[in-house]
């Protein structure tokens, strides 16, 4: 099954009177939540401070801003999306967002459960009504 990982992601911030980020950390989380192998699960945010005494009065500066993103990993599982169509991701996210489980498709024909029936001795050979 897949598993439950965290990343931190530390993003400075000007001290300038508006809220600027720092633009290589902003292409890191887009790239980090681009990827089909990790399904954003929750995330948390924290603002790192940093207290200073100028002329005897206490100041607090916001230093950095904090996001840790909880997500799940798929790379090293039988669920890796690398080389699986739109439709598929899809509803592997779906499953793993909702943790449930799809129930296996039932491939087995009534002519091939009458044909293993005959073989391991539970039917006696004769004549065999098949439903269409």
């Amino acid at each position: 099954m897949s598993q439950t990982k965290l990343e931190i992601f530390k993003i400075g911030i000007s001290q300038s009177s508006n809220f600027d980020l720092e633009k290589n950390v902003l292409d890191q989380i887009n790239v980090f939540l681009s990827d089909d192998n990790k399904i954003y699960i929750n995330h948390s945010t924290s603002i790192i401070t940093e207290d200073l005494d100028e002329y005897g009065v206490a100041k607090t500066i916001n230093k950095f801003l904090v996001i840790s993103i909880v997500y799940k990993d798929l790379k090293e599982t039988q669920f890796n999306l690398n080389n699986t169509s739109k439709k598929i991701k899809d509803i592997v996210r779906k499953e793993i967002e909702t943790e449930t489980t799809l129930p296996e498709p039932i491939i087995e024909t009534d002519l091939e459960k009458k044909i293993k029936n005959l073989k391991s001795g539970t039917i006696k050979p004769g004549k065999i009504s098949i439903s269409v």
